[in-house]
């Protein structure tokens, strides 16, 4: 996703420079016209917008916070692109402020490949002022770039709800898939009944010719990301039974080997030769 985001916004003739903990994931972008930083520090101080995107706020932390950096941060625009949960967010806001930099909360709605393009959907949140002077940047990542006002912990929270109703698709899909082999009803038939929009027929399609390999996200990727579903429950004291249900259909497939298949290998699962 970080080489996506650098890619758009080199693209879109903007001076870029990138750091990678692994040099090599540099290079490609080097090669297309971005300054490679010899140290991270090198580039924060290269810019007065820094843009990280990495797993999950933690990593962020410690790559900025460690090695004198976080100084470096003082009268910069900080925009996180990680992943993590609305307390995250808030937590990440207020050390941002603490280092004396403007901070920009966002959350990607889109596979890496459609970065750049007009389908890639990311939500933001910041203060006015910040997201104004960093539109510019922000538009050539996708064509729907929505600011959603100054609490910070809006863009993992409504990036959480969407990822928590498509865990609902995924799971009710994978069930009516079974249904249907157990009366003899082609899934094809199901995937036939559908939108072309609706995530669901993309699910019932995988299941229909096995095709799992290579997915965009693997269930491993879902499962870490349901995770952030269930730590939020706890931090908001909200009922977790349905990502806690969830989580345990997930952790059942992984342990059953299908971690690097796509979602709809769940089916194995609920066929009775995925248990653990």
């Amino acid at each position: 996703m970080g080489s996506a985001l650098a890619r758009a916004l080199l693209q879109a003739n903007h001076q870029v420079t990138v750091w990678n903990r692994t040099t090599a994931k540099m290079q490609p972008l080097v090669e297309i016209g971005a300054n490679g930083a010899t140290s991270i520090a090198t580039a924060v101080q290269a810019s007065p917008l820094v843009m990280i995107c990495v797993d999950n706020y933690s990593i962020t932390k410690s790559l900025l916070g460690a090695n004198g950096i976080s100084p470096h941060l003082s009268g910069r625009t900080l925009i996180q692109l990680s992943t993590g949960t609305p307390q995250e967010a808030r937590e990440s806001d207020a050390w941002a402020r603490d280092c004396g930099a403007d901070y920009i909360d966002g959350a990607i709605m889109a596979y890496p490949d459609k970065i750049g393009h007009a389908e890639a959907l990311i939500l933001l949140a910041g203060t006015q002022a910040a997201f104004d002077r960093c539109r510019p940047y922000l538009e050539c990542l996708g064509g729907d770039i929505r600011h959603l006002g100054t609490n910070a912990g809006m863009a993992a929270a409504l990036d959480l709800a969407i990822l928590s109703k498509n865990l609902g698709i995924f799971i009710g899909t994978v069930h009516g898939a079974r249904i249907c082999e157990s009366e003899g009803v082609g899934v094809d038939v199901f995937a036939s009944m559908l939108d072309d929009t609706d995530l669901a027929k993309t699910v019932i399609q995988t299941i229909h010719t096995g095709a799992y390999e290579n997915p965009g996200a693997t269930i491993k990727v879902w499962e870490a990301a349901l995770q952030r579903v269930q730590q939020q429950a706890r931090d908001a004291q909200i009922n977790h039974v349905v990502p806690d249900f969830v989580s345990g259909l997930f952790k059942r497939a992984i342990a059953a080997g299908h971690g690097e298949r796509d979602v709809a290998a769940l089916i194995n699962v609920l066929r009775g030769n995925g248990i653990a």
